[in-house]
């Protein structure tokens, strides 16, 4: 098995992965992707916002 040392876009630590998943794992934990997640959903107007301005 041959493993791959990526950093962690949102809290910048090191964590490794398989190869095989490199290109799916993004995030080292949990609560990272539910913070990126949780970020994304506040740039994202809903579309009901859109009409109401």
């Amino acid at each position: 098995m041959v493993y791959i040392k990526k950093i962690c876009p949102v809290c910048g630590d090191e964590f490794f992965v398989l190869k095989d998943a490199e290109e799916k794992a993004i995030y080292c934990t949990l609560e990272c992707l539910t913070k990126a997640q949780d970020e994304k959903k506040r740039q994202i107007p809903a579309p009901c916002d859109l009409f109401t301005h």
